[in-house]
Parts: structure tokens; sequence; C-alpha cells
């Protein structure tokens, strides 16, 4: 039995999916299970998420939560939020690159706790047209929970997951290093903004950003800084320039698997006596081979303030290459052949602008309140129809302008302190 309720984005051939697994999973007849939202209003915006939870009927006590992700089924928000390719590019982390990292690592005789494990436990998935789904372990039982996205991150919190990313990249070197062909197909996978390069209302949307982003700073009092970045964002298109930092070849021998899109959200951790024990990062839906660099700027980029930055950014570098160091040695590897810290300082000098052309549509989402998100299907219908989208259509408007301010003005001055442009 199950709760229909709120699942209109659940097809019946998904359902047909998930009850085929659950059967098998748990016994015919042997439970019962209800589907419930997951995420509230901003929390997700490539997908629709679902919470199930299962009750074992010959045990009150025993219960299991999955969760279940779906694209949405209205056409329009499926064509503009690019719903297919995300979820096509989450499928093969799961099926691909995790089963292929894991049996790396294990034949190097780590364990669980040395390697890379920090992603949900997978359970089914289809690519269906239409009827794509992904089903994965519930972390919330486990004692994970999202960060709130207004409260300001920790030293600890940072670093937990520069440790994490440390290991992440240094995966990918090590299998580059020993063994190439194991990623050859994951290295030909096209990013997702690639794959957007044709769609002109993207383009568009990206480059109405433009003038909010140069509002951020002070013409008059901040010259030098406002003519610096319009000078750069003059260049081109804030989509040419992304893809052109997003060129893996340029960024050869460092470039590595990325998660990809790493905002708060997509991040949950783990707390034991208030302290941080864990971290798990979720939503690979823009996984893509890139420069380790794109992974650190748009989480430090966009997600750290500019107080947070100019007291802790160099300690966040150093954790983050002592674990990639670290773990590079731990499979075998030569670290200083393979990511010297030379090599990522020279990295961030050629593409540490990515966090800036990240922020310029992150942050208006980071910023924004829940009961202030658009309505998705809205937007989508404007952008269809070929309407001006700018920043108060992502909800700046009031204390999220004041706020959405400050973090971009940060991010300016600090993407132009550090040489980036």
């Amino acid at each position: 039995m199950d709760s229909v309720e709120e699942n209109n984005e659940i097809s019946a051939l998904v359902y047909n999916i998930l009850n085929n697994f659950l059967n098998k999973e748990y016994g015919q007849g042997k439970y019962k299970y209800d589907i419930k939202g997951a995420t509230k209003k901003g929390d997700n915006y490539l997908g629709v998420v679902y919470r199930i939870t299962i009750q074992m009927l010959d045990n009150d006590e025993n219960r299991h939560q999955l969760i279940l992700k779906v694209p949405p089924q209205n056409l329009i928000r499926r064509e503009k939020f690019f719903a297919r390719p995300v979820f096509l590019r989450e499928a093969l982390a799961f099926e691909k690159f995790f089963p292929l990292i894991s049996e790396f690592q294990q034949a190097k005789g780590l364990s669980v706790q040395e390697s890379f494990h920090e992603y949900p436990k997978y359970k089914f998935s289809s690519t269906d047209y239409m009827n794509e789904v992904i089903c994965m372990d519930d972390l919330q039982p486990q004692g994970f929970y999202l960060f709130d996205r207004f409260a300001p991150l920790t030293v600890d919190h940072v670093s937990i997951l520069m440790r994490i990313y440390g290991k992440l990249h240094a995966t990918s070197l090590v299998i580059k290093d020993e063994k190439p062909e194991l990623l050859s197909e994951l290295k030909q996978m096209e990013d997702i903004f690639v794959q957007q390069k044709e769609y002109e209302p993207l383009h568009n949307y990206f480059e109405n950003l433009k003038a909010n982003v140069l509002k951020c700073i002070d013409e008059q009092q901040e010259h030098d800084y406002w003519s610096k970045l319009n000078d750069y964002l003059g260049n081109a298109t804030i989509f040419d320039l992304m893809l052109k930092i997003l060129d893996a070849k340029t960024s050869e021998p460092y470039s590595v698997i990325c998660h990809g899109d790493c905002w708060i959200n997509n991040i949950m951790y783990k707390c034991e006596i208030d302290q941080i024990k864990d971290a798990c990062l979720i939503d690979w839906q823009i996984m893509r081979y890139a420069s380790p660099v794109v992974d650190l700027m748009y989480f430090l980029m966009c997600c750290t303030t500019g107080e947070f930055r100019r007291k802790y950014f160099q300690n966040m570098l150093d954790v983050y290459h002592e674990s990639a160091s670290d773990h590079i040695k731990r499979l075998g590897g030569n670290a200083e052949k393979l990511y010297s810290r030379n090599g990522l300082d020279e990295e961030l000098k050629r593409k540490g602008a990515i966090g800036l052309l990240f922020a310029t549509f992150v942050l208006p989402i980071l910023t924004t309140k829940s009961e202030d998100v658009p309505d998705l299907e809205i937007l989508s219908e404007k952008v269809a129809a070929g309407e001006t989208i700018d920043i108060e259509d992502s909800g700046i408007h009031g204390e999220n302008a004041i706020l959405y301010n400050k973090r971009m003005h940060d991010v300016i001055i600090d993407t132009i302190d550090y040489g980036w442009i």
C-alpha cells in the first residue's frame, strides 16, 4: 500500500519498477510503504525528490527509508532545465563511476573509511524517456542532514569537505596514471553546459545577469575593481567564458572526474556530540571531467562568505591538497608527480575565475529564501516564450537582494585580488 498524494511526477512505469524492486528486496506481501515529498521549495531545481518509508508487517520497529528522484513531467520544464541529460549523467555516476572507483580502491587494499566513499548507496535506476528515475539510500536515518544555507559554514564544515574532494580527485589521478582505459568512457562525457551551448534562452539569461553583477561594485568608489570586472565580462558571454575554463583538455594532466554541482544543498553532514563526523556528496547530475579547481572554486566562492575566505582560504586549500596527496600515496601513486602544490596553484591562476562565473547564477538561488523561490513551471514558460528573465525572477528582492549583493561583491573582490581575472 502506498500514499499517492503529491506523487503526480511519478509515472505508472516508475511505480512498476519501484514495486518490483521492493518485492525483490523486502519480500512480496511482507511490507507496506508510503511516499512523500522529501524537499522543500528551493532545495532542488533539476528534479523532484521523494522519500519512501517501508514498514515491515512483522515488526513495527523494522523500517527502511529510500530516496526516489524523478524529473518533472511538465514538458516545458523538462526542456528548459534539461532534465533528461542530468538524469542520464547521475545514472552514469551510480552505474559506472562509483563501482569503478570502489573496485579500484578495494584492489589497492583500502578499507571503506580510507577510500573515497562519500556518496549515497545505489538501489536502482531507469533511463527510459519520461520514466527516468534514480533510487538510493536515504541518508537522513543515518544521521545526515542538510545544512541551513543561510547559516555561516564553520571551519569544520568546510575542512571535511575539502578532505573529501581531495580523495575524490586523487582517485581519478591515480587511475589515469595506472589504468587510463578505465576512465576512457567517462573522459568522453560532454559537459552539461556544452550540451546546452546552442540553447539561446540560457545564454540570454546568463547575459541578463551581467548587469546585476556589475551593480554589486560601486563604479565610483571601487572603480579599479569595477573596470577589471567590466573588461572581463565584456570579453565574451558568460557562457563562453565558462566553457573555456571547463574544457578538460586545457587542464591536463590534472583533469579529474568532478562532483560538478558543489553548492551547499548537495552536501549532507553528520554530527556527533556537536562535532562534524562525516559528510556525503549528493546530486551528481552535473558530474563532469574537468579541472579539480572547478569543484573547489564552485564551493569556496559560492558557499562560503568573504569573511570566511579572508581568514581561511589558503588554509582550506592546504587541507584539500594534503588530503589529495595522502590519498594518492595511499593508492600507491607519486603525489609530487601527479598533483604537486605548484600544479594546484597554477590551475588556480588559470581557472580560478570559474567561481565568479558560477556565482553569477548560483548566488541568486543560494541567497533566496524558500518562500521567495519562483514557481519553476511559470519560469520555464517565460523562458519558452522568449521573455526577458532577470535577477528578480530568481526571487532577488528586499532582504534577499541585500544578501545577494554582499555575497557577490565579496566574490568579485576576491577573484580580482587573487589575480584570476
